[in-house]
């Protein structure tokens, strides 16, 4: 019991206020407190550098100025474990047994705002386009052979490996 009274301090009694100070445990957690958020303000390394998620290819199709463009479209889910907003995520995009098919840098931003802290979203890229102008020097044929020719070259992509994150603006 002197111990719990070694760590307590009370006012004088003709004080009005009398308590006790911050002892044992309470101490402790304010110290943890404090240094969390001074980690939190430290700049954040890429955590999910190396990661492997899964990732698509999808197709895509817009009226352009000239008539339909065919969009080869580049998309995954992405956590952002940083303390920062990120905007972009740079990838290496590879088939599913894992042989790398290339890189990409894909776009996270929704509506211009950036992907927040802790908030998982999608990420995305054009990795090509066919413009409506081109479609239409084509015949039906030929433009159809292209686009398929084209998704199966680009649908053996099932994974991206994050290799580095942009962040956003302050």
């Amino acid at each position: 019991m002197m111990i719990g009274k070694m760590m307590q301090y009370t006012c004088p009694q003709n004080s009005k206020a009398s308590r006790p100070l911050i002892a044992g445990h309470m101490r402790l957690m304010l110290i943890a407190a404090v240094i969390g958020c001074m980690a939190a303000l430290l700049p954040a390394a890429p955590v999910a550098a190396g990661e492997t998620l899964p990732c698509e290819v999808m197709v895509k199709f817009e009226d352009d100025d000239a008539g339909v463009a065919t969009i080869y479209r580049l998309r995954l889910q992405h956590k952002n474990r940083k303390g920062r907003d990120v905007s972009h995520v740079s990838v290496m995009t590879a088939a599913a047994d894992g042989a790398p098919i290339g890189n990409s840098h894909v776009d996270c931003r929704i509506d211009g705002r950036p992907l927040r802290a802790g908030d998982t979203g999608e990420c995305r890229t054009d990795l090509q386009v066919i413009t409506g102008r081109m479609a239409a020097t084509l015949n039906f044929e030929d433009w159809l052979g292209m686009i398929r020719d084209q998704q199966d070259k680009l649908a053996t992509i099932k994974q991206c490996e994050i290799l580095g994150v942009r962040y956003a603006a302050d």
